[in-house]
């Protein structure tokens, strides 16, 4: 199993492929018994990465091997954070793997190990394997309280919550252990291998996070209404507001590339959704013949809100991110405006959280057009049970 993850870990970080996908497209390779552990470590190994390399750096003198960070690390976590796991059985495995990488590595790496301490530090950002100048910025937006809020909440484990599909389902369907209802139609999903279930499979259930799916209910979306989802893959929030919706009226759903509008068409397939028309669009430039009464902007993000479910944001980002996140956002907002209807609704959201990308991008959005007033704002902060998302509610006058 050990192997297994060193390998996953391996694609993640050095390779930057997608955590989620990763796991989706192999953990059926592990053995069932096996595969909620090996999840955790997997995930836990990303969300602590920065602090769990500085328990073991400090002991080698020389540059490693990139898979040798990985498997130091990936054998660190295990050490300091999962009491239950013997700490024999974690070097052993991990001077196994080591031999494989290079012999020479074997003794390092049993003697690294067994000197691996936890650090007791002040930096919160190094406390919770955050970049410095996040957590600045964080502290400089919102303040001291919830920026060590934030921070801790990007090394949760957090459940898995899934939406039941109202249009083939009843509540007695989901009246089973594996189920704990939350609100309306999300549960919490306490199986595994979600994309292998029998619900899954015959479109009983998606997932989504509670957050998102505040976000499709923030929309307000209502029957034989004409929606469009301009930055809709892989198609959510569509599906959420189509079953809101009694599949009863019309959704655009776009998106900027031909392999996600797959994912879109592919999902409402699996649903028995048929209202949710998915086309490929450039949402900056895009033209349409039609107004809406409802358009959902939720725009490309720095995804600093769900760093605990998409921990791999955490090994790559950089503040340079921003400059171009934040023109691209508020070019998409200044051209999909004019297709909502007067009386109609736009809705602006975000997963993360930063004021430059949230609150600001609206400021300067209704100073520039006096034809939209603002109806709400929320922000919902990442905390121990979700991840966190911005929205703002705008009516045209």
């Amino acid at each position: 199993m050990r192997k297994w993850i060193w390998k996953a870990l391996d694609e993640v970080v050095n390779k930057e492929v997608y955590s989620n996908l990763y796991l989706r497209n192999h953990l059926h390779e592990v053995d069932e018994k096996d595969r909620a552990l090996a999840t955790r470590i997997f995930y836990g190994t990303i969300q602590n990465y920065r602090y769990c390399k500085a328990c073991w750096s400090k002991y080698v003198k020389n540059k490693l091997n990139p898979k040798m960070d990985v498997l130091l690390t990936m054998s660190t976590y295990q050490l300091l954070f999962l009491d239950k796991v013997p700490s024999y059985a974690i070097v052993n495995d991990a001077v196994n793997i080591a031999k494989k990488i290079n012999v020479k590595y074997a003794g390092l790496t049993n003697a690294v190990l067994h000197k691996v301490r936890p650090i007791e530090t002040d930096n919160m950002a190094l406390k919770y394997s955050l970049p410095d100048w996040l957590y600045k910025m964080w502290t400089s937006q919102y303040g001291q309280e919830k920026a060590l809020v934030m921070a801790s909440a990007s090394v949760n484990i957090l459940p898995m919550y899934v939406r039941r599909n109202v249009l083939n389902t009843n509540e007695s369907d989901f009246d089973l252990d594996m189920f704990v209802r939350v609100q309306d139609a999300l549960y919490i999903y306490k199986g595994n291998d979600y994309f292998h279930h029998d619900y899954y499979r015959k479109g009983y259930m998606s997932a989504q996070d509670e957050g998102s799916f505040e976000i499709a209910k923030f929309v307000d979306p209502q029957e034989n209404e004409r929606i469009l989802d301009c930055c809709a893959a892989p198609g959510t929030k569509s599906m959420a507001m189509a079953e809101m919706m009694h599949n009863k009226g019309h959704i655009d759903a776009y998106d900027l590339h031909a392999h996600r509008k797959d994912l879109i068409e592919n999902d409402a397939k699996r649903l028995g959704i048929d209202i949710i028309h998915a086309g490929v669009q450039d949402a900056t430039t895009f033209k349409s013949s039609v107004l809406y009464d409802r358009i959902l902007c939720d725009v490309p993000c720095s995804g600093y809100g769900v760093l605990s479910r998409k921990p791999d944001i955490k090994l790559h980002m950089v503040p340079e991110d921003m400059d171009t996140l934040i023109p691209l956002q508020y070019s998409i907002l200044n051209n999909v405006c004019q297709y909502v209807k007067v009386g109609g609704t736009l809705v602006y959201s975000t997963c993360t959280m930063n004021k430059k990308e949230n609150e600001k991008q609206i400021e300067k959005f209704l100073k520039a057009h006096k034809e939209f007033s603002l109806v709400e704002e929320k922000t919902i902060f990442s905390n121990a049970s979700q991840d966190g998302f911005y929205m703002a509610k705008l009516v045209r006058k």
